[in-house]
Parts: C-alpha cells; structure tokens; sequence
C-alpha cells in the first residue's frame, strides 16, 4: 500500500500543476489524494484556522479550484470544523440554511467535508450528499470506543488525537475498532495534552463568526508558544512524526497522513514539506519542516532532523512506554541533550518566555 497524503489549499491554480507532478514522481509510493481548505468570504460555519490566517476564497473560487482538481485525480475536502456555533445549529433557519450550503459542496463536487462537532454531523447525516464524512482532530479521537462511537454515527474517516501519535498500543486498538480510513497528522506543532486546546479552538470559532466585528485577543495561540518554549524538550514533546518514521506507523496499518499548515499556504512552502514526507526523508532543520518553512515566530531553534533518528524507538518497542508523566520519566529531556545545543536552545527560548509575557501585560 503506499502513503495518501492530505495537505491545505493555497487555492493557486498553478500549484495543483505541481501536485500532479509530484504524484507522477512518487507514483506508486505515495500520492497527494486530497487538498483540504475552505472558503472566507461569506462562509456559513467557520473551521478550526482563523480566516485572517488563510487565502481570501470566495465560492466561485472554490468551485473553480475544485473543478480543476478533478481534472487531476485529486479530491477536495471542505474544512468545516469550527467547534462552536454559538447553538445555532438547533436553530431551524440556521439549519436550514446550512443545508442548503451542504447542497451547493455536493452539487460542485467537494468529495469530503471534515467536521468537528456531533451537531452538525446529524445535520449532515440527515441529508443525501454524495461526499464522504471525515471527523475532525478536533473531536479528541483518542481511543478505540471514541472512535466507534463516530464509526456507529457514520463518519467515513477519522483524524486521531494527535496526543496519541507516539501510542502505539491505543494506535492499533482504534485502528482494529475503525476498519474505514484513519488519518494521523504528521508535522504536529502543537503541545501534546495543552490544556488550552478545546478553548483555543472555541475562541477561533467565535472569532470566524460573521456576527462578530471584533476579534479576540491572542491569549491563546499565547500560551501555546509559551508552552513550546518553557524548555528544549518541549519541542519533543510536540507528537510529530518525522518523514522516516513513516514505516512504524505502515507497520501498523496506517497510510493516511495529514499535513497541517493552512496558516502557511500563501507565504511557505506546503509541497516542499508534504514531498520530504512522500520520499520519507529530510535533511536539515526540522523545525523548519514543522512550520512549512513558514516559522510562527521569530524564535527560531536548529534541531537537526538526521539527529532525531533513535528517538521513536522505545515508543514502538514497548507499550505503554510514555506514561505521560515527564517529571518522573525525563526521556525526552535526556534525548534532546545529545542531540542539538541545549544551552542555544534554551536562551533563545528564554527571550521568547520574555517577549510573550511581556505581550500579555498588553492585554491585562
């Protein structure tokens, strides 16, 4: 079987050329079989990217960019994964007007759409639609019973958790429990287990809200980075998956792969990582790789991606290895010290803690 990869749209007709040649070079190996994005102008349900973070679309604009992926093998699916709308969903105008933009996906062909609220996924399973229901990461899948309670509701797909990457024993029960597609993000940048996830992800949905005319302060995309940056191990603790490690993962009978990175589709270099991760391999700055060679801040540390090679071992050799307590376990504290400038690292990020605290006095 080979790797189908998953990627954001910058919505450049141009670069659905680009695409195509790849999966020409990897034919057989791996395949770009989905692009993944929404519109921003005049959309009904907001996702989990802030629209001033993404490539202003319009409807037209997807219908053509759709139609073009068609030409080259390549599906669509429409990110509507906002966690929040304000209850509307229980309104009957509102669900009614959601339906019928549910009818406008169907009719210019969306051949997925990812969603990330229960609510709407009755909506949807209400209706006759042609495309296929993916449940968002946002849902928290991370667990066999999770994910059968959304396999019993009729989702088609589902994107793990990313807290559960490195957990190869939870990995194969959800994989046994949920026969159809199961999807891992690879190039994670968020903190494992943060605790300001769901609420980083309501606040985005709020501020997506075409009500809304003011947008929120930055509180929590704040904390996310300070959490990064609290120590160099931290940036282990990400659960990413480097493009070598792709084969545990096969081992276990996963070929689905999602590469997030919506923020960077108009200014980095989407194709460039998704191709590291089509080759299964990488040569240099893997945080770079990470951002999509868009970095999210001005703090940028070297880890060396060859350098990282040793460290999934112990997390697919032998189950129930993280037991998600560092205090007492410190592996990655020890790994991260043979393998990069620690001392570097750690005053870099020692003027990132400055510069965010500072920036929360702002907005006190």
């Amino acid at each position: 079987m080979i790797n189908n990869f998953s990627i954001p749209a910058d919505f450049k007709p141009k670069k659905i050329e680009e695409v195509a040649q790849l999966n020409e070079k990897y034919k057989g190996k791996a395949k770009i079989n989905e692009i993944y994005g929404q519109i921003t102008v005049g959309n009904l349900v907001g996702s989990g990217r802030a629209n001033d973070l993404l490539p202003q679309v319009d409807f037209p604009m997807l219908e053509s960019y759709v139609r073009k992926l068609d030409d080259q093998g390549i599906g669509f699916n429409y990110t509507l994964n906002t966690t929040c709308v304000g209850n509307q969903e229980f309104d009957q105008e509102f669900s009614r007007k959601l339906k019928d933009f549910l009818n406008q996906l169907d009719y210019i062909g969306i051949h997925c759409i990812t969603v990330g609220m229960p609510s709407i996924v009755n909506i949807i399973k209400q209706g006759n639609y042609s495309f296929k229901l993916k449940i968002s990461t946002v849902c928290q899948i991370n667990n066999a019973e999770k994910a059968l309670a959304y396999k019993r509701m009729g989702a088609d797909a589902i994107v793990l958790d990313e807290s559960v990457n490195r957990d190869f024993k939870t990995l194969k029960n959800i994989r046994k429990a949920f026969e159809q597609q199961v999807e891992l993000i690879a190039n994670v940048i968020c903190h494992k287990n943060c605790i300001y996830e769901i609420f980083h992800h309501n606040q985005t949905s709020h501020d997506n809200d075409c009500n809304q005319s003011k947008k929120s302060i930055p509180f929590y995309s704040h904390r996310c980075m300070l959490q990064r940056c609290e120590n160099p191990e931290n940036l282990l603790k990400l659960a990413w998956i480097r493009p070598e490690d792709l084969i545990h993962y096969n081992d276990i009978g996963y070929y689905n792969f999602k590469i997030q990175g919506r923020q960077a589709a108009e200014n980095g270099n989407i194709l460039k990582t998704t191709e590291a991760y089509m080759m299964r391999m990488y040569d240099g700055n893997f945080m770079l790789l990470l951002d999509c060679f868009q970095p999210t801040n001005a703090f940028i540390v070297h880890l060396e991606n060859k350098k990282l090679n040793d460290y999934i071992t112990p997390f697919y050799r032998q189950d129930d290895f993280c037991n998600n307590y560092c205090e007492e376990c410190q592996y990655c504290k020890k790994y991260i010290q043979t393998c990069c400038d620690y001392d570097q690292i750690s005053e870099t990020f020692n003027l990132a803690n400055t510069f965010y605290r500072e920036m929360e006095e702002d907005y006190k």
